[in-house]
């Protein structure tokens, strides 16, 4: 059988379209203010599509729904790519509502709900093409979708939440025998990745569905903001007799949660209210009453929150023995200089609670910042933070006179500790090896690249735009000898990143390719000797404005 292809505009066009004996696929991407992303995800559809093109004659086509980003992604990426449907909301609508008006949009019997911060792999079209194909029974279908590092994301399959498979998840009962049929419901952990399995819910960052079956079911529900509306429509498309598919021949790689990054907070209650939704819509899940059903689910969401802001256990737990320990040694000071007895023996109590104040000081302006999340410790913003928290609570003092047994020591404990924490971030950016590890200060990296890209990130990292990083020289790629016409400052290649990270102390790899650097990054981050360093890509054009890097390592 011939085919006919349709001739592009121009050489940058996205894609080939053809002819089709067989049924094509409509991309829809709900994007929110995730500019560079969306452009790397697009560059991996691209690759996708001229695949899907080459080996099964597949016709695609993209629709993007942008949710009023602010960060200029319709005024900048539209122009690099015309061949997609753009469709510009002025308000954020939510994600399942953008799905909804993305798909009004779509003209192909497949429909692929795909997220902004996906790269894809070649084969990807082609194999949800032909599993379409072979499986009539097929409502939605879902790939493997791996984790920076290849591990799979656990949403890739999911069972139907019920108050028993709630209640194992909570008590952690899915963590500790995740092979239990009994105990692995949430997540069908004991189902093996690397096989075909029907499940009840795939994942909605890839979710690929019939575009007859999602009319039939009026597409998601959009009630669910943010969050729950994948797990809603994977359920109605079974209730109507379909069969829901984890499929992983091909997989995505899913740098999870990036849009919600600006708002953490906010995206925490949408989740949570998203599982309020879901119980109360699902009959199952009536029996739960419904307030404590919500008290429930914010203590959860809350208590999820709290210990996202505390991944760096070594650096609060050093400030916490840092304050708690100045104010100890300047309380004793005080009472032997005034010949009184200690209040830890008068009043253990008061003492008690003097010492929560103190660790209050530093704790709640440090989490606030994230400075005990994933961010790199800045002792400028340890300094002001703590010196605002210790003046906060310097003011209880004022009004609790036979309670606060002396400002004068609360007062120099927080002067002592703002500088002590301040100091701690300070020789983290500039002391050795055990100090970086610890504080996560400046982090000495090298850039996977020699071009134009590469060489103005270097120079921006120099000029200290981008803070927390020492640049130590460029990896060549692509692994193998370095040509001699290279550019100075080379320190190796790919093959040779094990023995650089040792010899130079390296703890991080930006990648700085000038295009499609997500294959490289895959690559990466195969590499045994890569394993323990910090990998990130940069997208976009760096500028001292605005340099946006992506982390490619995993996180649990």
């Amino acid at each position: 059988m011939t085919m006919q292809s349709v001739a592009p505009q121009d050489s940058d066009s996205l894609f080939l379209l053809y002819s089709l004996p067989m049924s094509g696929i409509s991309v829809i991407i709900v994007s929110y203010n995730v500019r560079e992303l969306l452009d790397a995800c697009l560059q991996s559809v691209r690759h996708a599509a001229a695949h899907f093109a080459r080996e099964r004659g597949g016709k695609l086509e993209v629709v993007v729904f942008d949710n009023d980003s602010r960060d200029g992604t319709i005024s900048l990426l539209k122009p690099r790519w015309p061949d997609l449907t753009w469709i510009a909301s002025d308000r954020n609508l939510g994600f399942g509502t953008g799905c909804n008006r993305g798909a009004a949009a779509a003209t192909q019997d497949l429909l692929l709900f795909l997220n902004p911060d996906t790269l894809v792999r070649e084969d990807t079209f082609t194999v949800m093409a032909d599993f379409f194909s072979s499986h009539d029974d097929a409502g939605a279908v879902g790939c493997k979708v791996v984790n920076r590092d290849g591990s799979l994301q656990a949403a890739s399959k999911r069972g139907f939440p019920s108050p028993r498979v709630a209640a194992y998840k909570f008590l952690g009962l899915s963590n500790l025998f995740p092979q239990s049929r009994v105990f692995g419901q949430y997540n069908l952990t004991y189902l093996d990745e690397n096989d075909t399995h029907e499940v009840d819910a795939v994942s909605g960052s890839f979710l690929c569905v019939r575009a007859n079956v999602y009319h039939r079911v009026y597409g998601f529900d959009e009630d669910f903001f943010m969050y729950g509306e994948d797990l809603d429509l994977c359920f109605r498309i079974k209730s109507l007799g379909y069969r829901n598919y984890y499929h992983p021949a091909t997989q995505v790689v899913h740098f999870k949660g990036e849009s919600a990054k600006s708002r953490p907070l906010r995206s925490f209650f949408y989740f949570h209210e998203a599982m309020i939704l879901f119980s109360r819509k699902h009959l199952e899940l009536r029996a739960l009453p419904g307030g404590l059903l919500t008290v429930g689910v914010v203590v959860l969401g809350i208590a999820n929150f709290v210990s996202s802001r505390f991944r760096k256990w070594p650096r609060w737990m050093a400030d916490m023995v840092v304050v708690n320990g100045i104010l100890a040694v300047l309380a004793y000071a005080y009472h032997v200089a005034r010949g009184i007895p200690h209040i830890a023996v008068s009043s253990p109590g008061l003492y008690a609670i003097w010492h929560l104040f103190a660790s209050l000081s530093v704790l709640l302006p440090m989490v606030w910042l994230g400075d005990y999340g994933s961010r790199v410790a800045s002792p400028r913003n340890a300094w002001f933070a703590t010196v605002t928290g210790f003046l906060a609570f310097f003011s209880i003092g004022f009004f609790l006179h036979e309670h606060a047994f002396s400002r004068i020591v609360f007062g120099a404990t927080g002067v002592a500790s703002s500088l002590s924490i301040a100091g701690w971030r300070w020789f983290g950016e500039r002391g050795g090896r055990l100090f970086r590890r610890i504080m996560g200060g400046t982090k000495r990296i090298a850039i996977l690249g020699t071009g134009e890209r590469a060489q103005m990130l270097a120079s921006l990292i120099q000029g200290e735009a981008l803070e927390g990083y020492e640049c130590v020289g460029f990896i060549h790629f692509p692994a193998g000898p370095v040509p001699g016409t290279v550019r100075p400052g080379v320190i190796g290649d790919l093959d040779a990143i094990a023995g650089l990270a040792r010899k130079l102390d390296l703890q991080g790899v930006i990648i700085a390719l000038e295009e499609d650097s997500y294959p490289a990054a895959l690559q990466v981050l195969e590499r045994k000797g890569a394993r323990t360093l910090e990998v990130k890509m940069l997208l976009g054009e760096p500028t001292a404005e605005k340099i946006t890097l992506v982390d490619l390592n995993f996180e649990k």
